[in-house]
């Protein structure tokens, strides 16, 4: 996985090198808030592990 400055700072492989790339272009990908924490793991994992807490809080406390 690069990162934006790898992909900002590489060359154009097509090109001399002389072009500037925009990685924030049209032909970036965009995800909106609610559809990526649908999607993430660590949102959805974050969201099991808070119910798997609370579940033994009730068992060990007998709440």
């Amino acid at each position: 996985m690069s990162t934006v400055v790898d992909v900002a700072s590489s060359s154009d492989e097509a090109g001399d090198g002389d072009e500037s790339r925009d990685p924030f272009g049209e032909a970036a990908i965009e995800v909106d808030d609610e559809t990526l924490r649908r999607v993430s793991p660590g949102a959805w994992a974050g969201r099991v592990t808070e119910y798997l807490d609370d579940v033994g809080q009730r068992l060990i406390y007998r709440r």
